[in-house]
């Protein structure tokens, strides 16, 4: 059996992962940092505080004295999916005797799935499947930036400024299993994920220097370390049985992922910023482990956990590029002593800076996200590997892993280019004292809905961002933001129905699972030669092409459609943050 393309799990790598990325779309969402939060993520021409080490590195040279600067977002997301379709699909032949732990109560049930047709059975197969929240990890997301500007041409920043990434949690419980009304039952989820912790880091160095009194470059440099740790489950062979399930723990490290921004600020009135930047990032590939676990749902066999090596995780990070126009209503003219000079508060404790010398400002961005580079995630698995198989008896059996002829699990990603647009402002009621800002983004969906998992959520979605910030003692600025995201609703159909035999010589000819047996029940029940057709939407945004990986033994066997349902979320966001000038 082909148990290598049965490991099926999702590689979430940028988690918490962080350097001068910028500013959403994809794995993220906008408005990284109090004030990006507060001014919808219209940030990248307005040069005040360390943010600009993700922004703008050309801004190093505009900021004011030294800074240090403490962010803090914290994402809370709902997400769920209403699955289109039935337990008992894909069963083929009945499925085989399965055990369930209810994660609420503890009490296992035991399914004969197979061997007949009694009401517990009976109502496991005709089940239409539940619906699956996430429950999220609350992990704030935080940013810590120094910033010196040396002279009145050069301008450097240190860092670890970290990215806005959708947030993560868990699908079911630690084995993929929900509560129902009925009894445990499998997360219709748990192939495309049930758990994911991965981190990361980068420190990150800027620097940038002023060409002439219009024209400012700069750029930020870091490489860090990025840790996967995810859960999933993967199918023993083809089909959905409960008892075909085996955990998959995949632990892997990448231990140099380099990253670069650049940017050009250009000032052609003291009123207005222009700016332009691009952002790149070296792909991961990462090396580890992954345990495989058996038995975990099997009633004739033993949990039994095998250890693996894994010679690669490799995923494409998306680029981007981004341009950004500002105009301020200002107070005073924009101040360009030397750093030295401006350590010292000019009009008795008057710092020049933003806050200080603007009535109010307001600032359009456009970006473009290159997504389209994360069209796969791969695992490449260490030849001559063992899954291990215990049965109630004790009895030991293993299988290669991989299978030569499969060295690699492929899970097709499919992911769009996106355009992102953000307005943003603030006006400074009191200057130097107390000041609003308010904002607005939007951007465009960028997933292919067919492909459309519950890792990240690169859904249209427009935000609403609003916030506040006071000045202490002349030397520390605190900020207060929040966002109400709003993500757009996926409505991905299930395949369409053809019989067992008819869609594996479909899948035969084109190598493209297009339709799907839908029988449900065990052999010899008159529910077992008749599909249980799900209620389609009216009209569905894509029709579901994610393909379950699985250990493939019969040809003309076609892989099982895993993607098929209602993908439903939204995003809000605190964010609080202090930035000390000395």
């Amino acid at each position: 059996m082909r148990l290598w393309a049965a490991v099926l799990f999702i590689v979430l790598a940028h988690a918490v992962t962080g350097g001068s990325t910028a500013f959403a779309g994809g794995l993220e969402y906008a408005g990284a940092g109090t004030q990006g939060a507060a001014r919808g993520g219209a940030v990248a021409a307005k040069a005040e505080d360390p943010m600009v080490l993700m922004y703008n590195p050309a801004g190093l040279v505009e900021l004011r004295g030294t800074q240090l600067l403490l962010n803090a977002n914290l994402a809370l997301m709902k997400a769920c999916v209403d699955p289109y379709g039935y337990y008992g699909w894909g069963t083929y032949g009945g499925g085989m005797a399965s055990r369930l732990i209810d994660p609420k109560t503890g009490v296992p049930t035991e399914l004969m799935l197979g061997r007949g047709a009694g009401p517990a059975e009976q109502a496991y197969y005709q089940g239409a499947l539940d619906t699956v929240c996430m429950r999220q990890g609350i992990t704030p997301v935080p940013q810590l930036g120094f910033t010196a500007r040396l002279s009145n041409r050069f301008g450097i920043g240190l860092g670890m400024v970290f990215p806005n990434v959708t947030p993560q949690g868990q699908w079911g419980d630690d084995s993929g299993i929900i509560s129902t009304p009925l009894g445990p039952r499998p997360a219709a989820t748990r192939y495309m994920m049930i758990n994911s912790g991965n981190i990361g880091i980068f420190p990150t160095l800027g620097l940038a220097y002023k060409i002439a009194e219009f024209l400012r470059i700069g750029v930020s440099v870091g490489f860090g370390v990025i840790n996967v740790d995810n859960v999933s489950i993967a199918a023993v062979q083809v089909g959905t049985t409960p008892a075909n399930d085996m955990l998959a723990h995949v632990r892997a490290t990448d231990w140099f992922v380099p990253e670069a921004t650049a940017s050009v600020h250009i000032v052609p009135f003291d009123a207005v910023d222009i700016v332009g930047g691009f952002h790149w990032q070296d792909d991961l590939n990462a090396a580890g482990t992954i345990d495989l676990t058996s038995g975990v749902y099997d009633l004739a066999k033993k949990p039994r956990t095998k250890v693996n090596q894994v010679d690669a995780v490799q995923q494409k990070f998306p680029w981007k590029a981004w341009g950004a126009l500002r105009f301020a209503s200002r107070l005073a003219p924009r101040s360009s002593g030397d750093g030295n000079e401006e350590l010292k508060f000019s009009h008795g404790h008057t710092r020049h800076d933003a806050f200080q010398d603007e009535r109010w400002d307001l600032e359009a961005d456009v970006q473009y996200e290159m997504n389209a580079r994360h069209t796969d995630l791969i695992l490449t698995p260490h030849p001559g590997q063992l899954a291990e198989f215990e049965s109630t008896m004790g009895t030991i059996t293993t299988l290669a892993y991989p299978d030569p002829s499969m060295p690699q699990t492929i899970i097709q990603k499919r992911w769009q280019d996106q355009l992102s647009l953000r307005f943003g402002g603030s006006y400074n009621i009191l200057p130097g004292l107390f000041g609003v800002s308010a904002g607005f983004h939007y951007e465009n969906r960028g997933v292919d809905p067919a492909y459309m998992q519950i890792d990240f959520w690169p859904v249209q979605r427009m935000g609403f961002h609003g916030g506040v910030r006071f000045r202490i003692a002349s030397f520390m600025d605190l900020s207060f933001s929040y966002a109400h995201i709003i993500q757009e609703t996926l409505d991905v159909a299930a395949p369409l129905h053809e019989t067992f035999q008819t869609a594996g010589m479909r899948y035969m000819q084109t190598n493209t699972v297009t339709t799907i047996d839908k029988r449900v029940g065990a052999p010899g029940t008159p529910e077992f030669m008749t599909p249980r057709e799900e209620v389609r939407p009216a009209a569905p945004d894509g029709e579901a092409r994610l393909t379950q990986n699985f250990a493939k033994n019969l040809p003309g066997t076609p892989p099982f459609i895993i993607n098929a349902g209602r993908y439903r979320s939204g995003i809000d966001v605190v964010s609080v943050g202090a930035n000390m000038h000395f």
